[in-house]
């Protein structure tokens, strides 16, 4: 278990991709990865549209940046070190990004309720690629332009899209390695809120 817990202790989210390409051998694997999640009633209510298409992504890239403009109200708020224009611009050069989407009828219920169900899928595939030394990112500003993604994708209506992951080799600034996190004492309580004692 150790050499797991190494790659969980590697991951990070990744802005900048190496345009390199990743063997389909070994994309293959991630998503087969990706299968192997639990899920509500193992119902596994989940699709995966691998975007390699450079013009696909490209769009992308715009309706990233547009989602992003709609949610801040025109500003550019972002994480230290980046811009969202840097991030949708270079979207077309990053080697294969995946949308989850789920089965709204067999999901029925709240978000929360079909998150759970796709959730896990989209961390083993996260944790799968960087194993294999690629990065990824969790992204879901583009929701703010869904109806111009799902037309984009072709996404049918009885099936929501909830995450697009970018998977690529890190190029600098970025890399795969421990970040900054909270020490467990400090994010963990024992029988009631607040009692931080084992």
């Amino acid at each position: 278990m150790p050499e797991f817990l190494d790659v969980v202790r590697s991951q990070r989210g990744t802005a900048y991709y190496k345009p390199d390409p990743i063997p389909d051998d070994v994309l293959d694997q991630i998503l087969e990865a990706a299968t192997r999640a639990p899920s509500g009633s193992n119902r596994q209510p989940w699709r995966f549209i691998v975007l390699r298409d450079r013009e696909v992504k490209r769009r992308m890239g715009e309706l990233y940046l547009e989602a992003q403009r709609r949610m801040t109200g025109g500003t550019s708020a972002s994480a230290p070190g980046e811009t969202p224009a840097h991030f949708s611009g270079a979207m077309e050069d990053v080697p294969a990004l995946v949308m989850f989407c789920v089965e709204r009828w067999k999901m029925r219920g709240s978000e929360s309720y079909r998150g759970a169900s796709i959730y896990p899928s989209v961390q083993n595939l996260m944790l799968a690629a960087a194993s294999f030394g690629l990065g990824t990112r969790l992204t879901t500003v583009w929701q703010h332009c869904y109806e111009d993604v799902a037309s984009l994708l072709g996404v049918p209506d009885e099936w929501e899209m909830m995450a697009l992951i970018p998977i690529g080799y890190p190029a600098p600034p970025d890399h795969l390695g421990g970040s900054r996190r909270k020490p467990v004492s400090e994010v963990t309580y024992h029988d009631k809120w607040g009692n931080a004692g084992a």
